[in-house]
């Protein structure tokens, strides 16, 4: 009775912090996070920081789409269907918006808005469990983790989808509405073939709760999900025949000989002062690292500008309020928010209260300036950073093709080669080549020479 009655009035205590004007306050914050978001990448899009990879092939993906078309990625290959590289569907879901505006640009707002959307969830299970303004406060923080700002600088992912889904994931499992979190969690089975592992890991956690049939049918759909991902449809649209990215679940370095690895560990647990380690609700995140510590591919333990961190963000955030609210010392609500303001000057997004990020620089004007003398419509084969701004205007290839597909213009930044989709060296052996292949350079500026087909 007595537990009854305590829940009740916790219960009551987390409607009324969420009574007028209380509610909008998760929506006040969400427009304004999302509003940094958008206004982060598209400085970013101006300033040619954007690439082929990723921002350049998800916007040709999108767009054929948009078309109604199987989404085909000249910038992977000939005819490269997208769905033989990563099995991420949901992202036909942005194909509308393309009947709006035909712009990478799209993506890029569309990502800041479903970041902005998981604040919402996590700003309303903030304020409900630790009052109004520690709510927001967490929000705050969350909202300017590491983990986001990296994915916000990395151009566009699909992962923008799985982020919201696992916010409403997590909240409902913290407030043991279980059956709502499994149906939460199936949509991510959508976004990327590994998000599996997020769907068992919350079957694993249902099971720790003795919620055994909810528990198996959660990890039996992660499984199957995931299988059906890698096993069938990838090779079915894969080129090879076969899964691509098996290479990259080789056996791991040591920590002495690659401690990236232990920094991601801290990083993601001290974004919360090591708070979140109370909270049983943390345990979602392992099935999730573990793949990325054992894997052979650096960029998979970095706490850089790479998008795979931000998932872990909604994560060990409702974790942290769980962990407050069990160890009842309120004062320990802030933390993250100190620690998120304390690192600020050293993440991405402190380039917004610095003049120059809002100035296009002279090398940027004299690329577009390049590019302006390209037509619309014409096949192109460009340097990677160049891509993004040419794809909703052009047929684009990337620079170096190893297919040699024919293209009536070659434009490369020789300044910012990036060792994509070749090693540099073999970029500018291939720009040496160009006059014995029929192309005349027309234009030099600032390192950046445009080519054209005689």
């Amino acid at each position: 009775m007595l537990s009854q009655a305590l829940q009740g009035r916790s219960l009551a205590h987390e409607r009324a912090a969420l009574d007028e004007p209380a509610a909008r306050v998760p929506w006040i914050l969400a427009v304004a996070l999302g509003s940094v978001y958008a206004l982060f990448s598209l400085l970013r899009h101006r300033r040619m920081e954007t690439a082929g990879y990723d921002l350049g092939i998800f916007d040709q993906a999108v767009r054929s789409y948009a078309h109604l078309q199987m989404p085909v990625v000249p910038l992977k290959g000939p005819g490269f269907n997208l769905l033989g590289d990563h099995f991420h569907p949901v992202i036909a879901l942005l194909a509308p918006l393309y009947w709006l505006w035909d712009d990478p640009r799209m993506l890029l707002a569309a990502q800041g808005v479903l970041f902005a959307l998981s604040t919402v969830p996590i700003c309303r299970f903030a304020m409900g469990r630790l009052g109004r303004d520690a709510g927001i406060g967490v929000t705050v923080a969350y909202g300017l983790s590491w983990g986001l700002q990296g994915a916000v600088a990395f151009d566009f992912h699909e992962i923008a989808f799985a982020v919201p889904l696992m916010a409403c994931v997590m909240v409902r499992l913290a407030d043991e509405r279980y059956r709502a979190a499994v149906l939460w969690s199936l949509p991510l089975l959508l976004v990327k073939e590994d998000m599996g592992l997020a769907v068992a890991a919350v079957g694993g956690f249902l099971l720790l709760r003795r919620k055994w049939r909810l528990g198996l049918a959660a990890g039996a759909a992660g499984a199957a999900g995931s299988a059906l991902a890698v096993l069938v449809v990838l090779p079915h649209f894969s080129p090879s025949g076969e899964y691509r990215y098996w290479n990259q679940m080789g056996t791991p370095p040591g920590i002495a000989e690659h401690p990236q690895r232990l920094v991601l560990l801290l990083c993601v647990l001290g974004v919360t002062g090591f708070v979140a380690l109370r909270s049983p609700l943390l345990l979602i995140a392992a099935p999730l690292l573990l793949p990325r510590l054992a894997s052979g591919v650096s960029m998979q333990w970095s706490t850089g500008i790479v998008h795979y961190n931000a998932i872990l963000m909604p994560i060990v955030f409702v974790a942290f309020v769980d962990g407050v609210r069990r160890l009842r010392k309120p004062l320990l609500a802030h933390t993250a928010l100190v620690i998120a303001l304390g690192a600020l000057p050293f993440l991405p997004f402190a380039r917004l209260v610095q003049p120059g990020f809002y100035s296009t620089p002279a090398h940027v004007q004299a690329a577009q300036r390049l590019m302006a003398r390209i037509p619309d419509g014409a096949a192109v084969a460009a340097g990677n950073r160049l891509v993004p701004q040419l794809t909703a205007r052009c047929q684009v290839t990337l620079f170096a093709d190893v297919h040699h597909r024919p293209v009536d213009w070659v434009i490369v930044d020789t300044g910012r080669l990036t060792g994509v989709p070749a090693p540099e060296d073999a970029q500018k052996a291939a720009l040496r080549d160009l006059p014995a292949r029929g192309y005349a350079e027309v234009a030099r500026q600032d390192g950046i020479v445009l080519f054209r087909r005689r």
